[in-house]
């Protein structure tokens, strides 16, 4: 015979309670969303309260960093390898504008969805190598890319992967390999997509480079990508919305 089974009893603090005037529904909607404490509410509730987590903590940004000024510095041909999908075009909006910001050599290459899908096909990077390319890096993509990237390498092109997806068995042979899904399960980061990885990269880049304020501007692109890739909204994801969505009513772009 089937039996009703009730739901585990919560522990709601009473601050906590307190904080949303005694509303215990919306309490306890909160504490199951993992919003146990009245730091983590806030946060949540007000972008103002929140506290996100700096760009280095992802791995390999520095060393990111560190290629990026020098090929910025040296004028070598850096190319922006991106998607097609909305996450993948802001994802490359938000590296291009930042480069060239910064006084970066920038192209792009977008795959066509009908004739090359997601990924980077070899042909495609054989043309795109053809016409100079000192450095690659990708957004939205990537992590799974072993072929292409020891390819470009081979051929003389450095190459930076920053990509949200799943890892493979092993990291593809990059300069550096930027994912939120290498952090630990729990961190606020770890479900960024696409986009936000672009730009926590670009915000330490434009930071190393005494332009910090700049990084500002591009997250209305930020906040369509988030949107758009139907991303979790924990942590920094979420944090960068709201952000974002107050700078793209004032964004004239």
């Amino acid at each position: 015979m089937l039996q009703w089974q009730s739901p585990p009893k919560l522990n709601i603090p009473s601050d906590l309670l307190d904080l949303v005037q005694g509303n215990a529904v919306l309490a306890q909607l909160l504490v199951q969303r993992g919003l146990a404490t009245v730091d983590q509410v806030r946060g949540f509730l007000d972008a103002d309260h929140y506290r996100p987590a700096p760009p280095d903590v992802l791995p390999d940004v520095d060393r990111a960093v560190v290629r990026l000024s020098r090929a910025i510095n040296q004028r070598e041909p850096i190319w922006v390898w991106g998607d097609f999908d909305a996450d993948g075009q802001t994802s490359t909006t938000v590296l291009v504008s930042a480069l060239r910001q910064l006084g970066g050599f920038v192209r792009y290459y977008i795959p066509n969805r009908m004739t090359e899908s997601h990924g980077i096909k070899l042909p495609a990077l054989e043309r795109v190598l053809a016409q100079g390319a000192g450095l690659i890096l990708t957004c939205d993509t990537g992590i799974a890319e072993h072929e292409a990237v020891a390819t470009a390498q081979a051929a003389g092109a450095d190459v930076i992967v920053t990509d949200h997806h799943d890892l493979a068995e092993t990291l593809p042979p990059a300069q550096a390999v930027i994912n939120p899904k290498r952090l630990p399960a729990d961190h606020p980061l770890r479900e960024l997509p696409g986009v936000g990885v672009a730009y926590k990269l670009m915000q330490a880049l434009l930071a190393a480079h005494g332009q910090a304020d700049e990084s500002e501007s591009l997250l209305d692109l930020v906040a369509l990508g988030i949107v758009a890739d139907v991303a979790r909204q924990t942590g920094d994801t979420r944090y960068l919305l709201q952000r974002g969505l107050d700078v793209l009513q004032q964004s004239e772009r």
